[in-house]
């Protein structure tokens, strides 16, 4: 059987917005040429608006990415710092122009590359596909059991954390924890939260990853989406189950989230297309 289009019923703006960035940036500047060349009087502030709008696009992507971009993020603050006050000469303001359309331009193919895909190209509608959609099937009989609150905190932790906030991860897991307590869940969601959220402290401040940490138990082995992996460095000094734990805890508390709190469906179709990566890696 094949599986379903992912963008099927989708807006396809986000790839009308990679072409803003150029489109505006550029023609920005190419109408500045061209007001300059016949002479025409006008203040190149007004040709500069495309600058600043393909900077506020560039920025609407970056901000819509489950992994943030802080340089394409703060590019609206920059336009409006450099085009605010006219430079006298307009053979200047032209080439900042046309400067700043290259930048814009880098930063763009960067954010592309290096920061994924937008978390909007997912499709329309209730359900989830593919493997994401089997991997919360098969957990909802143990996720359905989850008190509704705990559940809320459990979207709360995935969004905080693929949005790059990972120092408002640990009170929001932590929360959840106490929410779970006398409520007969299986331990794995009680790991999941302390395995998030002390490896979102140890991201926050920077940390060197540590040889003990929090991970699941071979109890917990039916409930999660990847094999578990023994603490064992490889030849690179690199311990794969560090990753394996948080790629587990994250999915599994996508799945409670998504199961048990529904109200909390719109906001984690924000972080659907980075479960999904997740879960195919």
């Amino acid at each position: 059987m094949s599986q379903p289009d992912v963008h099927a019923g989708t807006k396809d703006f986000p790839a009308i917005y990679d072409l803003l960035v150029p489109v505006l940036s550029f023609g920005g500047a190419a109408l500045a040429i061209l007001v300059w060349t016949n002479g025409i009087a006008i203040d190149l502030r007004f040709t500069a608006a495309g600058c600043v709008l393909a900077s506020v696009v560039l920025a609407y992507l970056a901000w819509v990415r489950p992994k943030k971009d802080i340089v394409a993020l703060t590019t609206p603050i920059y336009a409006l710092i450099f085009f605010a006050v006219p430079l006298d000469d307009a053979v200047a303001t032209i080439i900042l122009e046309l400067l700043y359309a290259v930048s814009l331009s880098i930063l763009l193919v960067r954010l592309k590359y290096r920061f994924g895909k937008p978390a909007a190209a997912i499709p329309e509608g209730g359900a989830l596909v593919g493997p994401l959609k089997e991997y919360v099937d098969r957990t909802h009989q143990a996720c359905a059991r989850m008190p509704t609150a705990a559940a809320h905190r459990a979207a709360l932790v995935v969004l905080r954390f693929t949005a790059g906030n990972y120092g408002d991860v640990p009170p929001e897991a932590h929360e959840g924890i106490r929410e779970l307590e006398g409520s007969g869940c299986a331990p794995a969601f009680t790991r999941a939260f302390e395995i998030v959220a002390e490896q979102a402290e140890i991201t926050e401040k920077s940390r060197p990853r540590p040889s003990l940490y929090k991970e699941f138990a071979a109890s917990d082995a039916a409930l999660l989406a990847r094999p578990l992996l023994p603490k064992k460095k490889n030849e690179d000094g690199y311990d794969p189950g560090y990753d394996a734990a948080l790629d587990n805890a994250l999915l599994l508390l996508f799945a409670a989230g998504w199961t048990a709190s529904e109200a909390d469906r719109p906001h984690l179709r924000t972080a659907e297309a980075f479960a999904a990566k997740v879960l195919e890696e």
